[in-house]
């Protein structure tokens, strides 16, 4: 069987055990949870995941932009020659 190791009202590890050895150190049955999970008044609750906000893309360069860079690598490329 599943047990949680509970600190705090929080499972900080999960470990297959006999149900003598789990009562004896306090672990709770866990058919499912996991650590980082909370357990509260014989409940186990999974952890709020919070999907990060997108990052937005850069805005693309102008035409100008880029014909200002065509121009400057240009220039430099004559330079080597």
């Amino acid at each position: 069987m599943r047990y949680a190791i509970i600190e705090n009202g929080l499972v900080t590890n999960v470990v297959v055990a006999d149900a003598e050895i789990a009562s004896a150190n306090g672990w709770i049955d866990c058919p499912v949870a996991g650590p980082g999970w909370t357990y509260a008044d014989g409940v186990f609750t999974a952890p709020v995941v919070v999907e990060p906000e997108p990052i937005p893309a850069p805005p693309a360069p102008t035409k100008e932009e880029l014909l200002a860079q065509l121009n400057a690598l240009s220039a430099q490329i004559q330079a080597l020659e």
